[in-house]
């Protein structure tokens, strides 16, 4: 079994999927299990880019007292994918790099937030890091787990989460 495998196993024990799928109920879950808020904001394309978001379409900000999630999208499935790909960062423990994200123009976004206030910033800008893949693979399980009509495991259902309903 991947080491990947088995982390994903470990936050399935402590972060449930809602049935039916519910991203607020999601989201309470996850700020649950890291003991801190995680707060959304709708951006558009053009604000994300500017921030270094390659795709434009996600960023995670870590302050020190709570998560910020920017995200764009032009269909609720796609929000949904989005913000459980920034999760996917937060769970499986990615860092960014707060100086160098400093130096893109997230004033536009944050004009209130001192840069002190900074724990992390990660953005989506490359599909082809460890990371990246990571938090992509991430955000398909859940999303795959949460369209899945409940019945037994299977074959053909996911093994991320197939331990949290046993």
């Amino acid at each position: 079994m991947s080491d990947l495998t088995e982390r994903f196993r470990e936050i399935a024990r402590h972060v449930a999927i809602p049935h039916p799928w519910d991203p607020a109920e999601f989201l309470r879950s996850v700020a649950e299990y890291r003991g801190r808020p995680i707060t959304l904001h709708d951006a558009t394309p053009e604000a994300l880019a500017g921030t270094g978001c390659g795709t434009g379409s996600g960023l995670w900000i870590g302050l020190q007292d709570e998560d910020l999630i920017f995200y764009s999208a032009d269909t609720e499935w796609h929000a949904d994918h989005i913000i459980c790909h920034e999760v996917g960062h937060m769970l499986l423990g990615h860092g960014g790099d707060i100086e160098a994200a400093w130096e893109l123009p997230l004033q536009s976004l944050l004009p209130s937030i001192p840069p002190e206030a900074l724990r992390s910033v990660l953005r989506r800008s490359d599909y082809g890091t460890t990371r990246e893949l990571e938090a992509e693979s991430f955000a398909d399980l859940v999303m795959v787990e949460a369209t899945l009509p409940r019945r037994q495991p299977s074959l053909t259902r996911s093994t991320f989460f197939r331990a949290r309903h046993r």
